[in-house]
């Protein structure tokens, strides 16, 4: 996720969250304040209720003994105060009720106390609220109730509710765009020092930030442009120091090792071990043939690397050539036991022998470090190309590119331990080059790799 998303998300996430809260208080307190306010309506219009009928039955009823005559003239002075909502009870059950409610099994009213009370229900899918509160009259207990069907109120809360998601809606839909493109305009100068440092990194060293800002960000294009000045510096030291190294002493100080080591093996045993005249002549021979090719390669070593001529090619015999590789890589081969498979289906190539030969030994010597003892490695020519092919550990796909690079090795800690510098391949690609020739490397992990030198011609 880019910066500016990060940022956007979070704001929108506050913005998202304040709303949301300070909704969630206000429709609160909204519903609250309507219900408080349809309550006290209906309190006060059943208290008014109660004084009138009170006063009524007080003015008409006072002289009356009789219980039927009272009970009547109750009933009476209450239906003419009384509304669908109101209900009168008395000990003995309901007088008077327009609604099928029975508010005293709902809210229970004490007739000893003084005290209105009320009780919001939900009855049959409706909202009623109910008042009730004792009265005396003539010397008996009654109970006034107000049923009020409040539904409305709550529909009304409902519909309220939907216009406030609706606003917060669009609220936050405007305030999430306009984020965004405040967002995106602030961090454009982070974006710009991004697209700085990836020309840097392709390559292009004398790029620099042009940010002009007194804030944070024009702090760090300051610094980011004296870091880049200093690697600028730093790197073109290198590539000097680095130039010398592979014109001067990397490739040829690289190609001595195979040929050494045969050497030194053949001499020690001519010193050491007591052998019969054909086998002394036999190592004689291939000390020769070793001294004999490291001389010719250094030489054309020097012209390729330091005086960068052309070589001359000629029509060697691939046969030849294959099996002169695998003398030179025997010993090397046998003591790590990895054996080498040859498989030759072409007869001649235009090349130059001794350059080729210090290829394709370079390319079995790096698959036979990266290899395990037993597993087996092939040198394959066919159809213009030579193949050679390990199942090692194979090397990283973002490391490909790289490897071919002087002095760049892909596990440094193997490397050190087998005594590699990093400029075996170095050489590989160039004389590839140098023949025209293509090299292609396809390895994966823990499976191997294959280098294809492909000729032209």
């Amino acid at each position: 996720m880019k910066l500016w998303q990060k940022i956007s998300a979070i704001c929108v996430s506050v913005l998202l969250l304040v709303v949301i809260l300070c909704s969630a208080l206000l429709l609160s307190q909204a519903r609250d304040s309507l219900i408080q306010i349809t309550t006290e309506r209906v309190r006060s219009e059943h208290l008014k209720q109660k004084v009138l009928f009170s006063e009524m039955v007080g003015y008409y009823l006072i002289d009356d003994s009789n219980p039927i005559i009272k009970r009547s003239g109750i009933v009476y002075c209450f239906r003419r105060f009384a509304e669908n909502t109101s209900v009168l009870v008395d000990s003995h059950g309901t007088l008077f009720s327009y609604t099928q409610i029975e508010p005293e099994k709902i809210l229970y009213i004490d007739v000893e106390d003084t005290l209105q009370k009320h009780l919001l229900s939900r009855i049959d899918g409706r909202n009623i609220l109910i008042v009730g509160s004792p009265i005396r009259l003539l010397g008996d207990d009654y109970i006034v109730y107000t049923v009020n069907d409040v539904t409305e109120v709550f529909d009304s809360i409902t519909a309220m509710v939907w216009r406030f998601v609706l606003i917060c809606g669009l609220g936050i839909t405007a305030g999430t765009i306009l984020i965004i493109m405040l967002v995106r305009q602030a961090v454009k100068p982070l974006a710009s020092l991004g697209a700085i440092t990836r020309r840097i990194s392709d390559g292009k060293y004398d790029e620099r930030a042009n940010i002009d800002s007194n804030d944070e960000v024009g702090k760090l294009a300051a610094d980011f442009n004296k870091m880049a000045d200093s690697i600028q510096t730093h790197i073109f030291s290198l590539e000097e120091t680095a130039n010398r190294q592979q014109l001067f002493i990397g490739g040829i100080t690289h190609e001595f090792k195979t040929p050494m080591t045969s050497l030194i093996i053949h001499s020690d045993t001519l010193l050491s071990t007591e052998l019969s005249a054909e086998e002394a002549k036999k190592s004689l021979s291939h000390i020769y043939k070793q001294s004999k090719w490291l001389e010719q390669l250094t030489g054309k070593l020097l012209k390729l690397i330091v005086l960068k001529e052309n070589i001359v090619l000629k029509s060697e015999s691939i046969k030849e050539l294959l099996d002169d590789v695998y003398e030179s890589t025997a010993e090397f081969m046998h003591e790590r036991k990895t054996p080498l498979d040859i498989e030759c289906e072409i007869e001649s190539l235009y090349i130059d022998y001794d350059l080729m030969k210090s290829l394709i030994i370079n390319l079995i010597d790096n698959a036979s470090k990266a290899s395990e003892p037993g597993q087996r490695i092939i040198l394959r020519a066919y159809d213009k190309t030579l193949v050679v092919q390990d199942y090692g550990k194979g090397i990283p796909q973002d490391e490909i590119e790289r490897v071919t690079d002087s002095f760049y090795m892909v596990d440094r800690s193997r490397s050190k331990k087998d005594g590699s510098s990093g400029l075996g391949l170095a050489l590989v690609k160039q004389i590839a080059d140098a023949h025209k020739a293509k090299l292609i490397i396809q390895s994966r992990l823990e499976m191997g790799t294959t280098v294809k030198i492909v000729f032209s011609c």
